[in-house]
């Protein structure tokens, strides 16, 4: 295999795991979650809204509270994307009056 073959076959290889990498990280919008926190376990709040669907999610170092650390009863809108593990993490968590 002459060096300009391998030479492109490398350069290929480069852009596909660039393009690949670009393509996993775009899409990371913030959603809106609007309930009633049922649960505190750790990092992990369970929210449950209007309709009765109960959701979870993960608090990190990164997350910013609004106000205070929302308690058992209080409601609150969560902001959130899906982390590397597809997990709900909570990126703001406000509590509403």
């Amino acid at each position: 295999m002459g060096k300009g073959k391998r030479t492109l076959l490398v350069g290929l290889f480069l852009n596909f795991v660039i393009v690949f990498l670009f393509i996993n990280s775009v899409g990371a919008s913030p959603n809106v979650y609007y309930g009633r926190v049922v649960g505190i376990e750790g990092p992990i709040f369970q929210v449950k809204a209007e309709n009765g669907e109960v959701s979870v999610f993960w608090c990190g170092y990164k997350t910013l509270l609004e106000s205070r650390l929302p308690f058992i009863g209080d409601r609150v809108k969560v902001e959130y994307i899906k982390d590397s593990l597809r997990r709900n993490a909570a990126t703001r968590i406000a509590v509403l009056k």
